[in-house]
């Protein structure tokens, strides 16, 4: 497992919602690849109404029967697959309409990670590919026969306020008022409040937050 990410927010909204932590970059994956809501939890604003995520960088791949790839559509996993042992290729076939990863092996680079669909999967197939981070899919895109998809981890996350769900597909230019929680060196936890007129405040490390927790609680 590789390094804890995490961020805490302090709900200080005028209603009730899902705080919701996404990546905006599904070009990345493939061009015509989506983002999905990576975490999503509900919240009550409150004096001491506190939401916290938490995750890693572990990267793998997951696969789902959705039909047409589309925002507002749910993505729920069949199955999911993490590279282990040094593998970092998997291929997605389909025998009698069964879908299902298979043959994990080494890509030519040990950086990237390799999801290979085979000339078995349908023309109009109504599954699609994702590629996960932390077991949740991140990014989906429709799978179509004869695909390679290469994935180069460069995440870059946000968190946004409203009514979402885990593993819906979103369309990232119509989220309203997202923060980027943007991690400096050697600080993995980050702490932020959403305010009453949706506005954030800047991240903060976890640790000096704390410090400033500490020094009101001494006056």
């Amino acid at each position: 497992m590789g390094k804890i990410y995490s961020v805490t927010v302090d709900n200080h909204a005028s209603h009730s919602a899902y705080f919701m932590v996404f990546q905006s970059d599904p070009t990345q994956w493939a061009p015509n690849a989506l983002s999905l809501a990576w975490f999503a939890k509900y919240s009550n604003p409150g004096q001491n109404a506190r939401t916290r995520f938490e995750w890693t960088t572990d990267t793998g791949f997951s696969w789902a029967e959705t039909g047409e790839l589309q925002p507002g559509i749910q993505f729920a996993p069949a199955e999911t697959c993490e590279p282990s042992g040094g593998s970092n290729r998997i291929s997605l076939d389909c025998e009698d309409g069964i879908y299902r990863f298979a043959n994990p092996s080494w890509g030519a680079d040990p950086a990237r990670f390799y999801l290979a669909e085979t000339a078995n999967i349908p023309a109009r197939s109504q599954a699609c590919v994702g590629v996960t981070m932390s077991g949740s899919t991140v990014y989906a895109v429709q799978a179509r026969p004869n695909q390679n998809l290469a994935f180069s981890p460069r995440p870059r996350y946000f968190i946004a306020y409203g009514d979402y769900q885990q593993g819906d597909v979103i369309d990232v230019s119509t989220i309203n008022n997202p923060l980027e929680l943007s991690f400096p060196a050697g600080v993995h936890a980050l702490t932020t409040t959403l305010h009453a007129d949706g506005s954030w405040t800047r991240p903060i490390s976890l640790a000096r937050a704390n410090e400033q927790r500490l020094r009101l609680l001494s006056i």
